[in-house]
């Protein structure tokens, strides 16, 4: 069943970090309009790597934000499990390193158009759906 949310679309995010190889990932859940859609994708990026799974954390947050700005979707709740998600966002956090910088400057850059709503879940506690977008995030890497 999708969430509950006052927001238009609903969207678990987790990201996942794979010291053997050092590549990183995000997995993504998503609930807009009754449908329920996933996204995952795995990056090899040296610079972005050093911040381990953060780098995916914030990568799926933007990703499930990109899809609303594509679809024309005013309302997101991001429902994640680390604090970076949100704090970098809202500014309660300092952005110092590459990777960081740039989340939080697309998100200066649509959040007059995309109203984002944070929400903390706890990971690993039997939350299906963050549960969910952690496998996808270790599935991207083959883990």
């Amino acid at each position: 069943n999708e969430p509950e949310t006052e927001c238009e679309a609903t969207a678990y995010t987790d990201g996942s970090f794979n010291i053997k190889n050092s590549n990183f990932s995000y997995g993504v859940v998503m609930f807009h309009n009754g449908e329920k859609l996933t996204f995952s994708q795995s990056f090899n990026e040296p610079e972005l790597a050093t911040m381990r799974n953060v780098a995916g954390e914030i990568a799926g947050a933007r990703r499930a934000m990109e899809y609303c700005v594509e679809k024309g979707i005013s309302s997101l709740e991001i429902r994640y499990d680390y604090e970076g998600v949100e704090k970098w966002c809202t500014g309660a956090w300092k952005t110092n390193k590459s990777g960081t910088i740039a989340y939080k400057e697309y998100y200066d850059s649509i959040k007059e158009i995309l109203c984002v709503r944070f929400t903390k879940v706890k990971g690993h506690s039997g939350n299906k759906y963050n549960d969910e977008a952690d496998a996808l995030a270790k599935e991207a890497l083959g883990i």
